[in-house]
């Protein structure tokens, strides 16, 4: 009989306490936010990049999705616009000629011309795209016959981002009056320029 009485003691203890461990654990998990099992709000899985979905097969059971309060990061600012187009030419001063008769365009004597920015009304705005014939000497180490010149929001935070990327980044950068230039080499192995403009520009 005293074995049989012990016996119930003890499961009526095992009892309550596995009751107070569940009783625990739904309080915590009711404070602390949506468990392992809760799906997150789908904005927040939408917005996450690819490789933060995947999650180590030997913690899938402990991953537990962000809250939705959690702030995202913003993406970085790369290219803002066309900054210029510059061709690389055998005979330059015979097809910047070629461009002014045929096609009308204002060659000026460096080369090249500004086309000026409009607004949708046609009301001059802020910027230009330069469009200049040469001899292609500032393209190396490119290999094409022209260059395009792109404007961009953060030269350094954007050169940056592409070493860490894997592209091939030359090491030179410029600094003048006209603003920060860098270059990238596409696979192509086409020379890209990079170049953010003066403040209020």
């Amino acid at each position: 009989m005293t074995l049989f009485l012990m016996w119930i003691k003890t499961r009526v203890f095992v009892a309550a306490i596995v009751g107070v461990a569940g009783f625990v654990a739904c309080s915590r998990a009711g404070a602390d936010g949506p468990g392992p099992q809760s799906a997150a709000p789908a904005n927040v899985v939408e917005q996450a990049p690819a490789a933060a979905k995947k999650v180590d097969a030997h913690q899938a059971q402990d991953h537990v999705e962000p809250h939705a309060t959690q702030k995202q990061k913003s993406p970085m600012t790369r290219v803002t616009g066309i900054g210029g187009v510059f061709i690389k030419a055998k005979d330059p001063v015979a097809l910047r000629a070629w461009y002014q008769t045929h096609l009308g365009i204002d060659v000026q004597t460096w080369g090249g011309t500004a086309f000026r920015w409009v607004d949708a009304a046609g009301a001059p705005t802020g910027g230009t795209t330069a469009w200049q014939i040469g001899d292609g000497a500032n393209f190396a180490p490119g290999t094409a016959s022209f260059m395009i010149n792109y404007r961009v929001a953060d030269l350094r935070a954007l050169l940056k981002a592409l070493r860490e990327e894997g592209c091939r980044v030359l090491d030179q950068v410029e600094e003048s009056d006209y603003g920060r230039f860098g270059w990238v080499v596409d696979p192509e192995g086409n020379k890209v320029e990079l170049w953010e403009p003066p403040a209020g520009q």
